[in-house]
C-alpha cells in the first residue's frame, strides 16, 4: 500500500500506448501496472505446479521464508515462497492449492502447497526495465531507469532497470484452491531493500496483521448462522471482517508505485493512475469512515501535510428492498464486476446469512 504524495517541478515523457492493451484484453509489458491488470483472467494452458521447488519444505508455515531462503542466506536462496490458508485468519493449512505467477513477458510460474501449505519456487520472474525503486511502498520513489533528456531520442529509454536487481522482478499473482479462485489486486516485485533482498508473501500475508494470511476458500466464517434475527455484530461483521479486509478498509489504500506509468501519473505528466483497490469502500464501518492519511514528498520521503480519506459504508452496498440485488452480493458472486474475485455462491451459508440480514433490514444490531 503507499500513501498520497505531492509533487512538483518534476517533468519526464510518458510511455506510449499504456491503456491499449487493457482496452482491448490483450495483455503486454506496456501495461503491466496494478491499475491495467485488474480484470486480467488467471491464465490457463499449462501444468499446475511445474515450477513447484525441490524438496520436502515443511518447516516453519507462515514464517517470512526470506530470512533464511535469500542470497547469502543460511538456505537455498529461493525466488517465490510462502504458505497457502483456507481461511484469512490463516488457521488452517491449504494442501494442494495453488499459486499462479505471470510476469511481464508472459511467462507463467505455477506452485502447488505441500501439507504445510509451504510453496516455493527458483523459477526467474521476468524483470521490468522502467521499475520504479521505493521502501516498502513508502516515499521517496527513485526511478531505477534513465532517460535522454534532450534531442530526438529524448523521453526514451536511455539505461533499463539493472536486471539483476530484485526490485525490478514484478508479477501478477492468483491464488486457486479447490474452485476458488482470487486474483491479487497488485502487480508486486520480488525484492524487498537492503535487508531482505527476498519478500516472502509471508511478509504481508501471515495469521497477524490487516492483510491476514495468503487464502482462498468458500468454506463459512461461522460454523453456523440463525435462520431469522441476524445480528450485524455477531454474524454479519464476521463475514465482512474475514472476506471483505483487507482491500475495504479505512484511509488510503492504493497500490504502491512501481512503474513508470504509475509514476508519470503521480507527477502529473500522463500514465496511469494506481489502482485504488478499495473502490473508496469501507466494510469495516457501518456507515463510513473518514481518516486523515499524510502526505509524503516523493524525493524525501518527509511528511508535508495530510489529507481526510472519506469512504462510504455498508450501507451503501445493501439494499433491504431487494437484498439479491445489493452490490454487496452482486458482486461478490461473479468475477467479472469484483476484482477481488468471487467469494461465494448463492447457495453458501455466509451469501444466505447476508442476504438473510439485509432481507430482515441491514440493521446495525
Amino acid at each position: 500500500m503507499r500513501k498520497t504524495i505531492i509533487t512538483a517541478g518534476i517533468t519526464g515523457v510518458v510511455l506510449s500506448a499504456l491503456a491499449v492493451g487493457a482496452a482491448t484484453g490483450i495483455f503486454t509489458p506496456d501495461n503491466f501496472t496494478s491499475y491495467e491488470r485488474r480484470w486480467q483472467p488467471a491464465p490457463t494452458g499449462y501444468q499446475p505446479g511445474k515450477d513447484s521447488g525441490a524438496g520436502i519444505g515443511t518447516h516453519h508455515p507462515g514464517e517470512d521464508c526470506g530470512i533464511c531462503h535469500r542470497p547469502g542466506g543460511k538456505a537455498q536462496d529461493l525466488i517465490i515462497a510462502g504458505t497457502l490458508y483456507r481461511d484469512r485468519l490463516a488457521t488452517q493449512v491449504a494442501e494442494g492449492g495453488e499459486i499462479i505467477i505471470e510476469d511481464l513477458d508472459g511467462k507463467v510460474i505455477s506452485m502447488v502447497s505441500n501439507g504445510a501449505g509451504n510453496f516455493w519456487s527458483t523459477a526467474p520472474v521476468g524483470s521490468y526495465p522502467y521499475t520504479v525503486g521505493t521502501y516498502h511502498g513508502h516515499a521517496p520513489f527513485v526511478p531505477k531507469y534513465s532517460l535522454y533528456t534532450s534531442g530526438t531520442l529524448k523521453g526514451q529509454l536511455k539505461t533499463p532497470a539493472d536486471p539483476t536487481d530484485s526490485l525490478t522482478w514484478k508479477y501478477k499473482t492468483w491464488v486457486k484452491n479447490d474452485t476458488s479462485l482470487t486474483p491479487m489486486m497488485s502487480v508486486a516485485g520480488v525484492g524487498g531493500g537492503v535487508t531482505a533482498p527476498r519478500m516472502s508473501c509471508n511478509m504481508h500475508h501471515a495469521g497477524l496483521g490487516s492483510r491476514g494470511g495468503l487464502w482462498t476458500g468458500r468454506a463459512p466464517t461461522l460454523r453456523s448462522y440463525p435462520q431469522t434475527g441476524l445480528s450485524y455484530k455477531k454474524h454479519i461483521f464476521p463475514i465482512l471482517r474475514s472476506k471483505c479486509a483487507p482491500c475495504h478498509i479505512p484511509g488510503a489504500t492504493h497500490t504502491g508505485l512501481g512503474t513508470k506509468a504509475e509514476y508519470d501519473h503521480e507527477l502529473g505528466i500522463g500514465g496511469v493512475p494506481t489502482l485504488e483497490f478499495s473502490s473508496n469502500l469501507d466494510l469495516m464501518t457501518f456507515d463510513g469512515s473518514s481518516v486523515s492519511a499524510p502526505l509524503y514528498n516523493p524525493t524525501t520521503g518527509a511528511v508535508i501535510g495530510s489529507e481526510m480519506v472519506t469512504k462510504r459504508g455498508v450501507t451503501a452496498v445493501i439494499d433491504p428492498s431487494n437484498p439479491s440485488y445489493s452490490p454487496l452480493l452482486v458482486k461478490t458472486t461473479s468475477g467479472t464486476s469484483h476484482g477481488g474475485g468471487v467469494f461465494w455462491g448463492s447457495g453458501d451459508p455466509d451469501y444466505l446469512a447476508l442476504r438473510q440480514w439485509i432481507a430482515e433490514g441491514g440493521q446495525n444490531n
